[in-house]
């Protein structure tokens, strides 16, 4: 039978040691990407154009779905294999296939191998997949076949107890009070649903009642699609804590759902099944989600991976739901893969998902005030901190807001004339200069809020009070923003990004511009409208209602 690779291919690479062979799963599960029914708009339209009024679900699977000769295709594919079907998701393409390691080996033509690295394991191939003829076109990628741990969260630092932060000189705020120092509309969030994306972990619900009693909030608890586990990964953990206690307080009218992935591996394959079980929930019907998962472009990760993630965001800007990422902590340098004797690198790269340009890329600053006025804000930039100890476990007040240029995604129409520097890569060859090129790509982020732990966000984990922050706070309190913008609007305002920076270039007081600071490779200025360290800048709440009530009334 004649093979050919999928449109879309999972990268084969080599992987970070030590590792140690492992025995094979009797079973391995896989989930197979297939082509829209007609073809998705491409970015560039996408941003042209956001779509006004959203589709429903209903009519997205319509227009959209899966083709019933793929599926036919694919379930010929499975039975020839012995291959079994687990489920199938037309509005997403997505087929679930399950069979022994032996039947998937043969059936996607990979040398399938599972290795232990510490106390997790995973599965790798060197071979890329191959396909029938049959599927040609029909397949745009296969997840499952490479679950490397490649997604982390973009917490800098885990909490630290109040009392501790409190004789460090820590300073730190309600979120509550930081939506008000924002002009965050005074809606709550009524009639409205914001989902958080989880990879693992989870957050006790005792620790969300006292935080709201604290705070003096009243409202339902979340919604838990996915377990609500909170295990040994303490970090983890924390992230989903402060999240969900974030998006609860500023939006105490409003629905949370929390979607977690419960991985045991954190992998691109897990990553993306979240994703995709948050942006088709007909249930819930989330119109803001938030995530502070990311993985480094770079070499961790492709350009065809990243294509099974651009498929969902295109969903996601299509059903009008807008996805808030955060940038990440660590500068303008993140550690990737390299050819070093220690494999240990950095390279100036953004962060996935901040880096689609059909996400909005949350950055942070340091937000310093004296009751209810911004007295400055800056660039978070602690990469020079030292570590100090809290009841938590070690915390690091390190970290920086992360952004940069994507070396994947191009620079979007509505970056265009904005100061994005490009991104330049030199070429060698046995010590002799080769080449310099120099590529524009999306400038990440779009904006930023505060997320310096010095001046963080005051939560309650494991039981008692404390002081987290990072790009991971941004990502939330924007999402939580979007969700008061909705109620206030009567509808959902979906793909933002476009729309925010035609609103800048005309000159609305829509965001706070950060002009004192740097993130290392990257600074701001009072010359630049952008920077690659807090984009556009924090928000205005209250200018941007007036600045998208002005468009809205425009596209009446």
């Amino acid at each position: 039978m004649a093979r050919i690779p999928p449109a879309q291919r999972e990268r084969v690479s080599s992987f970070p040691v030590p590792v140690r062979p492992a025995r094979l799963p009797g079973r391995v599960e896989v989930t197979l990407v297939l082509r829209p029914g007609v073809p998705l708009p491409t970015v560039e339209e996408l941003c042209a154009a956001p779509p006004r009024p959203p589709l429903s679900h209903e009519a997205f699977e319509a227009k959209y779905g899966t083709a019933k000769k793929d599926l036919a295709a694919v379930e010929r594919f499975a039975k020839e294999h012995r291959l079994r079907i687990l489920s199938v998701q037309r509005d997403r393409g997505l087929v679930r296939l399950e069979g022994p390691a032996a039947a998937i080996r043969k059936a996607f033509g990979v040398d399938l191998k599972r290795f232990a690295q510490g106390k997790r394991s995973f599965l790798f191939h060197s071979k890329p997949v191959t396909l029938p003829r049959a599927l040609r076109d029909v397949v745009e990628g296969v997840l499952g076949l490479d679950t490397r741990p490649r997604v982390t969260h973009s917490s800098a630092s885990l909490p630290v107890p109040a009392e501790s932060a409190k004789q460090l000189g820590l300073r730190s705020y309600p979120a509550g009070q930081v939506a008000n120092l924002y002009r965050y509309p005074s809606t709550q969030g009524a009639g409205q649903c914001v989902g958080v994306i989880e990879l693992t972990g989870g957050y006790k619900p005792e620790d969300l009642e006292a935080y709201l009693s604290w705070m003096g909030v009243e409202r339902e608890p979340p919604v838990n699609v996915g377990p609500n586990k909170p295990g040994l990964g303490v970090s983890s953990n924390a992230e989903v804590t402060m999240d969900v206690e974030l998006v609860s307080a500023v939006c105490p009218q409003a629905r949370v759902v929390v979607y977690n992935a419960g991985s045991k591996d954190y992998s691109l394959s897990d990553y993306h099944r979240v994703f995709a079980m948050a942006i088709s929930d007909r249930t819930n019907r989330p119109s803001v989600l938030t995530t502070s998962w990311s993985f480094y472009e770079g070499t961790l990760i492709q350009q065809d991976e990243e294509a099974a993630f651009e498929r969902l965001f295109k969903e996601a800007a299509l059903l009008g739901i807008t996805v808030c990422a955060a940038s990440g902590d660590l500068g303008s340098q993140v550690p990737v893969e390299g050819g070093s004797p220690t494999g240990a690198i950095t390279l100036a790269a953004p962060s996935y998902p901040a880096a689609s340009a059909l996400v909005l890329g949350c950055g942070g600053t340091t937000l310093e005030a004296e009751g209810d006025r911004i007295v400055a804000e800056s660039v978070w930039n602690r990469l020079g901190e030292a570590m100090t100890m809290g009841s938590f476990g070690p915390t690091v007040s390190a970290g920086a807001s992360s952004g940069g240029v994507s070396m994947m995604n191009a620079l979007p129409p509505y970056q265009e004339g904005m100061p994005v520097p490009v991104q330049v890569t030199t070429a060698w060859k046995d010590g002799v200069f080769q080449r310099t090129t120099r590529t524009p790509g999306r400038g990440v982020p779009d904006v930023a809020a505060n997320g310096d732990l010095h001046t963080g966000y005051q939560i309650v984990f494991k039981g008692q009070r404390g002081v987290a922050a990072g790009t991971s706070a941004a990502a939330p309190m924007w999402a939580a923003l979007v969700t008061r913008l909705n109620e206030a609007l009567g509808e959902r305002v979906g793909f933002l990004n476009p729309r925010l920076y035609a609103l800048v270039r005309a000159g609305e007081p829509v965001v706070r511009p950060i002009t004192r600071g740097g993130n290392g490779a990257f600074f701001a200025s009072e010359r630049q409208v952008w920077n690659a360290c807090t984009g556009l800048g924090s928000p205005d709440g209250e200018g941007l209602l007036a600045g998208l009530r002005k468009l809205q009334a425009r596209e009446a």
